[in-house]
């Protein structure tokens, strides 16, 4: 085994996931919640870029439904980043399981 070769690859390996997680910013993911009155989206650094409420769902006798509507838009669009971050992250190590990276 050729340990010089297995160091190379090591960096090849290094080098593109660092790559892929820098990369991760530009991906995009959008998600919404009652039927389009709530809408999120996400990079996949599962950082909000950008929230939209419809000034339908704005009723101040109704900050709950709101709240819920905000929290499942959200979260929607998390495990929409999260499935896209990981297969971006499995292209970037092609395939290859690495512990700590999902």
């Amino acid at each position: 085994m050729d340990i010089q070769y297995l160091m190379k690859q090591a960096k090849k390996l290094e080098k593109a996931m660092a790559d892929a997680r820098e990369k991760l910013s530009e991906l995009s993911v959008d998600a919404e919640s009652g039927g389009g009155l709530v809408k999120v989206q996400l990079n996949g650094k599962c950082e909000v870029t950008k929230l939209s409420i419809d000034p339908k769902a704005v009723d101040p006798a109704e900050v709950a439904m709101l709240e819920d509507l905000v929290s499942a838009a959200i979260n929607a669009a998390v495990e929409k980043a999260r499935t896209a971050a990981d297969a971006h992250m499995a292209q970037a190590t092609g395939g290859i399981k690495i512990p700590g990276l999902g």
